[in-house]
């Protein structure tokens, strides 16, 4: 079993990428013995909902699925937080 809280980028399919200021993953198994990626994450920038690959700072790479984006604007910009899946 794998898990990580820290910084990471996500760079999504179209090659546009952010830094998350934090993101929190874990590695299990699924019901169909399958291992699966899941977490959330945040960024001082605007997250999008869709496919990404996030690379961590320890060299560990795998490719999410970005969902349940929330994105709040304040005195200080632009903060969005996000679930994160993969297989």
């Amino acid at each position: 079993m794998f898990s990580y809280s820290g910084p990471a980028r996500l760079v999504y399919a179209d090659g546009n990428a952010v830094e998350l200021d934090r993101v929190d993953l874990i590695e299990t198994v699924n019901d169909a013995g399958m291992w699966q990626l899941s977490g959330a994450g945040s960024a001082a920038d605007e997250l999008t909902g869709g496919e990404a690959r996030i690379k961590l700072p320890t060299g560990g790479e795998a490719d999410v699925v970005v969902s349940n984006v929330r994105v709040s604007e304040g005195i200080n910009g632009v903060s969005s937080k996000a679930t994160l899946m993969g297989s």
